[in-house]
């Protein structure tokens, strides 16, 4: 047995035990909580992580409360290299077979709310790092491992905590699938807002992460409640929207209210059409425009929508397309990027593609991570399922942003593999 695989199954366990207690923080990020950029819980989550670093001999520190900074100090500190993960997650909504934070072990899953974003990832990165240490390893170059709290809503705590910070020279990011994605697709985020018009008293669904899975309405003085299939709004593909049911349902029942064609109008699938902002290109693929969250206000109601742009798409004409629309309200906008898939690009992919016996070509992925902030950066694996394995509940369940997420443990088994090899290939490429 490779020595990295045997000393990964001889500390399986406490990898488990440390990823209990990382899952156990209830780390969704809220601005200004408890007078702190993030709240006491991701703070809290941070300094757990940090001292998880120092124990395993780097040296450790918080930045300005929103990021955790282990450091390993190269023999020549020319160059720096990173690992960033993040360790807030989104909101735990709606029915879990288990509570959301207590980890336990299901056909070959950890289960918990953040395992597969982003925590898993962050806990088999450190392990690499540990192994190495625990091998004699000593790197030429400085390498970094930083612990974010705030990705999933915007990713303010890059800002906070490296604005004026001169970047490493590549940081490799844990949260999409293997092998490299070498790109992103830009991203808007919206609210329409549609005028009720007497059917629908109330109207709710949705968390602001997912295709929604569930909804339910008050229409006609009835209680109508609906079924959808939950996917994260990047890859919707499988999803199905329960608000459009919903509308289906209150439309067959006879419920007269403007809203339920305008919606059905607006939202008949995932890809912009029924907004006028289709498009697709063959290197990033379709737009894709999911609904995440509805709810009534003021007689009115809100969707607020999630976007992903090829990069054929700019960011500035769909805003434009939508702002004419009217009642339409623009919360962000973020640019797509790309690297070139250069000599040490390829490197790292051909690792990856080594380790799962693959031959699969570096892609630009629908997700947003850190790696469009902290450029020069790709996304790097293990967020994301290699191949089609079917976490084990229904579908629109176990996956990340879904309900019962989980992460299997073979998948952060090749990661570990993964990432102690281009640590070590890193370090070797910058040293040249």
């Amino acid at each position: 047995m490779d020595s990295a695989l045997k000393w990964w199954c001889e500390h399986l366990d406490e990898y488990k035990e440390i990823l209990k207690h990382y899952v156990a923080f209830k780390s969704v990020a809220e601005p200004e909580k408890d007078g702190l950029p993030f709240g006491r819980e991701n703070l809290e989550m941070l300094k757990f992580m940090a001292g998880k670093m120092e124990c395993i001999g780097m040296e450790a520190r918080i930045m300005k409360d929103v990021f955790a900074e282990g450091k390993i100090r190269g023999k020549k500190g020319k160059h720096s290299i990173a690992v960033a993960c993040h360790g807030d997650v989104v909101p735990a909504e709606g029915e879990w077979e288990r509570d959301p934070f207590e980890l336990y072990e299901k056909e070959g899953h950890l289960v918990g709310r953040g395992t597969t974003d982003n925590k898993g990832a962050a806990v088999a990165v450190l392990f690499a790092f540990r192994y190495l240490l625990e091998s004699g390893w000593k790197p030429d170059n400085d390498f970094l491992l930083r612990i974010g709290s705030a990705e999933e809503i915007g990713m303010k705590d890059v800002e906070i905590a490296f604005n004026g910070v001169k970047m490493p020279d590549l940081t490799l990011v844990p949260d999409s699938g293997f092998p490299v994605a070498y790109g992103e697709k830009g991203s808007v985020k919206a609210e329409i807002a549609i005028p009720l018009s007497g059917g629908i008293t109330s109207l709710s669904g949705g968390g602001n992460a997912s295709v929604i899975d569930s909804a339910e309405a008050i229409a006609d003085g009835q209680a109508v409640h609906a079924e959808g299939k939950g996917r994260h709004p990047a890859t919707p593909e499988g999803g199905e929207d329960a608000v459009l049911n919903l509308m289906r349902i209150l439309r067959s029942m006879g419920v007269k209210d403007n809203a339920i064609g305008r919606y059905l109008s607006l939202f008949p699938d995932f890809y912009g059409t029924g907004l006028g902002i289709p498009a697709c290109d063959e290197e990033s693929g379709r737009l894709t425009a999911v609904v995440v969250q509805v709810r009534t206000e003021n007689n009115t109601l809100i969707c607020t929508l999630s976007i992903r742009l090829p990069f054929s798409a700019k960011n500035e004409d769909v805003v434009a397309k939508l702002e004419k629309m009217g009642n339409v309200r623009i919360l962000s906008s973020s640019p797509g990027y790309r690297v070139e898939p250069d000599g040490m690009i390829m490197g790292l992919n051909d690792i990856a593609n080594r380790v799962y016996n693959s031959s699969k070509a570096p892609y630009v992925m629908a997700g947003g991570t850190y790696a469009r902030l902290m450029q020069k950066a790709v996304a790097f694996g293990m967020g994301s399922p290699y191949g089609n394995v079917q976490p084990p509940f229904p579908s629109g369940q176990g996956r990340a942003h879904q309900r019962n997420e989980s992460v299997e443990i073979a998948r952060m088994e090749k990661g570990f593999l993964i990432y102690v090899d281009a640590l070590k290939y890193l370090d070797g490429e910058f040293s040249r």
